[in-house]
């Protein structure tokens, strides 16, 4: 189970010795200092497969409405005279890998097509590949935020990634009658999942700590070589 970023925040505040009302870190500052290592963290484990060995850190955003752009958008990341379409909101944050955002498919809303998930030089090459008509298949490259969609335009997509927070806190969009416009309760950003794996949380603690205090000994609850939690 995925402990809550408060969860997270408190324990390394205790491993701080900074529990007083004088403390002087502040939340955000602690959680920034945390994230920050879990960056490079995720990023390495993502480069060895561990995190694709797990489908509880993937969520798929559903509902996304796919509008058309212009080519010139300053955006747009491929010069292109066929249509670009691109979702009409910026998806959330995702977890970055050494490809970019870390995507595991896109769909049509009903599932019944799947977009190939590639990246812009990639696609304009074969674009320009004058055999690219016999090529079936549909793309898909996030850029600047958004996923675009050279061609061909799916109006609704659902997105299956790998989310730095908690998707099901989002509003669903009212596209379609199985797509319910249920409006979330307040939750306070600290009170939302974690979204970094235990096996992690020792390292990064440990790792934020000595960059806070690189002269100071780290605490023997979470010295890495006793973190049992890792997975290989």
């Amino acid at each position: 189970m995925l402990s809550t970023k408060r969860q997270i925040v408190s324990h390394f505040r205790k491993m701080l010795q900074e529990q007083g009302a004088d403390s002087n870190f502040g939340n955000q500052f602690l959680y920034n200092a945390l994230m920050d290592q879990a960056k490079w963290l995720i990023k390495r484990e993502i480069s060895a497969g561990r995190i694709y060995r797990n489908n509880s850190f993937f969520q798929t955003l559903p509902c996304q409405e796919v509008i058309e752009t212009s080519t010139i958008d300053p955006c747009c990341p491929i010069k292109t005279k066929c249509k670009i379409y691109r979702t009409k909101h910026k998806l959330p944050e995702m977890w970055i890998d050494s490809n970019g955002p870390v995507l595991r498919y896109v769909t049509s809303i009903d599932g019944t097509t799947d977009f190939f998930i590639t990246d812009p030089v990639t696609w304009q090459s074969k674009r320009n590949n004058p055999y690219h008509k016999m090529i079936d298949g549909k793309y898909t490259f996030p850029a600047d935020g958004y996923l675009w969609f050279p061609e061909h335009n799916p109006h609704w997509i659902n997105a299956n990634g790998y989310y730095t927070d908690d998707v099901s806190l989002l509003e669903a969009k009212p596209c379609d009658p199985e797509c319910k416009d249920d409006k979330k309760e307040c939750v306070r950003f600290l009170d939302t999942k974690f979204m970094v794996p235990d096996w992690l949380h020792s390292e990064m603690f440990a790792k934020a700590f000595q960059l806070m205090f690189p002269t100071k000994q780290l605490p023997e609850d979470v010295q890495i070589d006793k973190n049992t939690n890792r997975k290989n």
